[in-house]
């Protein structure tokens, strides 16, 4: 990534530098009734470069991020996403610099509007949070299968593979059902990673009718097991498996029948 956009980077310095400059230079020599209009030149002038930049930027990342190691794509799109920031705020301190525009003062009004609007988004602010945390300390990975168990519900809230991080919610993929995760969630579960995959899920129904002694009989040798679901005539039980994915059919036939032919299971395996 870094020898794809540096030439950019430093193009878009340079260019600043400049911007910066002129005015300095050419202004002194201009007529008052001029002035404005030097400076509007100037200032489209570098609107016109920096979003060339910064969309040049951002497309060579985008192409590296797709072209990346499954496992280094978060990460990697993480620091573009910081990159493509920075020089938006550059490009907009440099528009200011050009009609000498004092920042302190918005700073000043900013920070109120800041303060406000975070009180209205703590949500969205610590899933930020949560995410940086994510990509940095990297508890889990893209492509790890992991398993999330918080004190709230004292049972596997969530299951399956890890398919994005971004900066607000994590993306866990089970069997083809999509589960988006907020990154705050993320930062207070309990996260079993299974990075040899020998471990899968599986729900199914079972009457209420089977007597809990069977039942507790019967799923005792699983991996884990517990009870996510109480419907009008059935309660549904998630299962995880041990070892090879593709006994499953035969594994679950057999539980079926040590629970006195519970209902054929429907499967979310992952």
């Amino acid at each position: 990534m870094q020898k794809r956009l540096w030439p950019q980077v430093v193009l878009f310095a340079i260019a600043a530098f400049v911007v910066v400059a002129l005015p300095r230079l050419l202004l002194p020599a201009v007529p008052q009734s001029g002035a404005e209009l030097v400076r509007i030149g100037i200032t489209a002038a570098w609107a016109i470069v920096a979003a060339g930049i910064v969309g040049s930027v951002r497309q060579r990342g985008l192409q590296e991020v797709r072209s990346g190691a499954p496992e280094r794509r978060t990460v990697v799109n993480f620091g573009l996403q910081i990159l493509l920031g920075v020089l938006v705020v550059i490009a907009f301190v440099v528009a200011a610099d050009i009609w000498h525009v004092s920042l302190t003062g918005i700073a000043l009004g900013g920070a109120v509007t800041g303060v406000v609007i975070g009180l209205a988004a703590q949500s969205m602010l610590g899933n930020v949070i949560a995410g940086a945390m994510l990509l940095s300390l990297r508890p889990v990975r893209v492509g790890e299968w992991v398993s999330l168990r918080s004190w709230m519900s004292g049972g596997i809230d969530a299951t399956g593979r890890v398919e994005e991080i971004n900066f607000f919610y994590t993306v866990l993929r089970e069997s083809g059902t999509r589960r988006v995760i907020p990154n705050s969630a993320m930062a207070v579960s309990t996260i079993a990673s299974d990075e040899a995959q020998r471990g899968f899920t599986q729900t199914f129904a079972l009457p209420l009718s089977l007597r809990p002694d069977e039942a507790t009989r019967a799923l005792a040798p699983l991996r884990r097991w517990e009870v996510v679901d109480v419907q009008q005539e059935v309660y549904v039980l998630r299962v995880e498996w041990d070892g090879d994915r593709s006994s499953r059919s035969d594994r679950l036939a057999r539980l079926a029948a040590r629970l006195g032919g519970g209902d054929d299971p429907t499967s979310s395996a992952g």
